[in-house]
């Protein structure tokens, strides 16, 4: 048995290596229009509030597939799921990159997102199999690490690749990457051990996937349930303001208010990146080995990155520009938060349903990621004070500070909610939650 076991500890590396390749570049996307948002808007003619709304789309999809999705990771399976999801997705690039008008583009951005949209709830499900449920923030930290990844390429490496083929090439060749990346996870992965004829991780969740019935009858259990609602909201709270800077308003605001090319502030872009690749697997190892608890890490890192919003909005005159890449990086380090979130929501609900839990933390989350969009596009557009530079909206640092001032308040409340996680220990409590118990 215990060859067997280490048998299964091996194999479940490469079993998790196609979907982290998937989400690599699910993340990349939700990146991607930063880069390229001044090409958007001359290619398509459309002022900010209209790229928010393209921008947008993406956690949309997100909100809309949360329980479907994890629905489907449940009684399909992660491997399916995953390869579906892919082929959607790549799909989507290519129309995305082909598109001759911005209706076609919102077509094509809506593809996907809704094959991006399942690939973390099926990688996370695909985890409950194959780790222990004192490794998971530790694997949801390597798995936002290989998001930042993405996060990377999504910014001066993209920012160079448009520069040498263009935005339309450059996403066309992406979504032939990601065919081959579909094709690889269909031949590859495994939703659990025993398909090798390996013993399972977790033996209580051992058995049959359970029946679309069953599994729909556990969202109502999920969502009544009120501890899992301050790890959820904790998390809308941080990725919301997050995505919003880095995914769309970072680039405009470096290259409009300080002036540099788009290329360094791409880079910036990057260090933020680099802060959240840093942070994600230190978070979640310190929570499942070092502290043993979950409440205090994600306290911890969202009372920083509240911090950085307030040094960023509050001060009287412009941030220096050298303070910019220090700044970013701790953002994204401080946005590390949410992989303790994944473990929190967990750990308090039933783990025959890991998908369509994961699935229901999803859908406030991108809710607030794609409304955050729309609402700081609005919020530049109320203060735009008519400039132009070749078809681009030109907005002034008081309009920038407006729409951050919104990343600080939800910022505030996320870290409010945090204090309201209930503490598991690293364990699963469903039951003594479902008795009544406390923590």
């Amino acid at each position: 048995m215990t060859t067997d076991l280490a048998r299964t500890r091996r194999a479940r590396w490469w079993i998790i290596a196609v979907p982290a390749l998937l989400y690599f570049f699910s993340y990349f996307h939700r990146i991607a229009p930063v880069v390229v948002a001044g090409d958007l808007m001359r290619a398509f003619a459309v002022p900010a509030a209209a790229l928010g709304n393209l921008s947008a789309i993406y956690p949309y999809c997100f909100a809309a597939m949360a329980l479907p999705g994890g629905s489907l990771a449940d009684t399909l399976g992660p491997r399916l799921t995953l390869t579906l999801g892919a082929l959607t997705m790549s799909i989507g690039a290519v129309v995305f990159g082909l598109a001759p008008g911005f209706g076609t583009a919102f077509a094509g951005r809506l593809l996907v997102g809704l094959g991006a949209s399942v690939i973390l709830i099926s990688s996370l499900r695909l985890a409950a199999e194959w780790f222990r449920t004192d490794e998971f923030a530790t694997i949801s930290g390597w798995s936002q690490t290989v998001g930042s990844l993405g996060a990377l390429v999504g910014t001066t490496p993209l920012a160079l690749l448009v520069e040498g083929l263009g935005w339309r090439a450059s996403f066309v060749s992406i979504g032939g990457i990601t065919t081959l990346l579909a094709v690889a996870c269909f031949l590859l992965v495994r939703d659990h051990p025993s398909a090798l004829g390996l013993p399972p991780i977790n033996p209580v969740r051992a058995g049959p996937a359970p029946g679309l019935r069953a599994v729909l009858s556990g969202i109502p259990a999920v969502a009544g349930n009120w501890r899992s609602w301050p790890p959820v909201l904790t998390s809308t709270g941080v990725y919301g303001a997050f995505v919003a800077f880095v995914g769309l308003w970072g680039v405009p605001y470096l290259t409009q208010v300080y002036g540099v090319p788009r290329v360094h502030a791409s880079n910036l872009m990057a260090v933020t990146a680099v802060g959240l690749l840093i942070s994600s697997p230190l978070v979640g190892w310190a929570s499942d080995r070092w502290l043993g608890r979950r409440r205090p890490p994600l306290i911890a890192a969202t009372t920083l990155y509240l911090g950085v919003w307030a040094a960023l909005v509050l001060p009287g005159h412009p941030v220096p520009l050298g303070w910019i890449g220090p700044l970013c990086f701790l953002l994204g380090f401080g946005s590390g938060a949410v992989v303790v979130v994944f473990a929190c929501v967990r750990e308090v609900n039933d783990p025959r349903y890991v998908g369509v839990t994961l699935g229901f933390h999803n859908l406030p989350v991108f809710l607030g990621f794609a409304l955050m969009q729309w609402l700081t596009g609005a919020l530049l557009d109320a203060r735009w004070e008519g400039a132009l530079a070749a078809g681009t909206r030109i907005y002034s640092l008081g309009a920038y500070r407006g729409a951050f001032a919104l990343c600080l308040a939800v910022s505030a409340a996320a870290l409010v909610c945090a204090c309201l996680v209930t503490e598991t220990h690293c364990r699963n409590i469903w039951q003594a939650s479902g008795a009544g118990g406390a923590a």
